[in-house]
């Protein structure tokens, strides 16, 4: 197994769109603490308030969306560029190659959810800091942990998706309208405790304080949620790879 997770990580180094895709959360994530810490908004949150604080360091709906993407890169961009049979070649069970791919999405997604957060921190402490504000009102280590395993779990759900659909467009266009058109847009409005159960809604609930986690599941049930719903669609991919293996 250690071999076969060695192995997905050095075709991610050879990505170009995996560089992309840390590239632009890098930059959209630094951006987007200055211009929600900085820009203000009639009627919003008072500065440096708890509200305040955490719609700066929201950044897991972008690292999630990203891990995602890549995740499903992993899967069917082997499909789309026709190198899957090598790795079946190098390790003919399956089985074993998806759950390679798996622990790299679940490993690289820990490592870029925390590492964006942290980077994000340190620039709304700077932000915050030279204003006045030193102290920032909110648990920024459920915060820290919440983004940690919300982009761990998506991009576990990436690979699940890719394994399913075998086709990169068609999954992460699928899975981003289903998350911000679907749950997000439509049943968050119509069925907002249903949403609350549903993997957006927990991955709110895990990475929000204040007025934005009002309502929502606890960090505790939010994670086992996501969780849930993560390893039954990546149970679901597992038993169409295998029906396919045996046709």
């Amino acid at each position: 197994m250690r071999n076969l997770v060695s192995l997905e990580l050095y075709k991610l180094r050879t990505t170009p769109a995996a560089w992309v895709s840390l590239a632009v959360t890098l930059v959209l994530g630094t951006a987007s603490v200055a211009s929600n810490a900085l820009v203000a908004s009639p009627g919003g949150p008072a500065f440096g308030s708890t509200d305040h604080v955490n719609h700066a360091l929201s950044v897991s709906a972008l690292t999630s969306m990203v891990m995602l993407a890549v995740g499903v890169l992993i899967v069917a961009g082997e499909y789309r560029h026709r190198t899957v049979m090598q790795t079946f070649l190098a390790e003919p069970r399956r089985m074993r190659v998806l759950a390679a791919k798996a622990a790299t999405a679940l490993g690289l997604g820990a490592i870029l959810g925390a590492g964006t957060f942290g980077i994000a921190y340190g620039e709304a402490l700077a932000i915050y800091g030279a204003r006045g504000v030193h102290s920032l009102p909110v648990d920024v280590a459920q915060l820290w942990i919440g983004v940690t395993v919300a982009t761990a779990l998506y991009g576990l759900v990436g690979v699940a998706l890719g394994a399913l659909t075998r086709n990169t467009v068609a999954a992460i266009i699928g899975a981003i309208a289903w998350v911000m058109v679907i749950e997000a847009g439509i049943l968050g409005s119509l069925v907002p405790d249903v949403a609350h159960w549903l993997p957006a809604g927990a991955a709110i609930a895990l990475t929000s304080v204040g007025t934005a986690a009002q309502g929502a599941l606890s960090p505790t049930a939010a994670a086992l949620v996501l969780a849930g719903w993560a390893l039954l669609i990546s149970g679901i991919a597992a038993r169409f790879s295998l029906r396919r293996e045996a046709h």
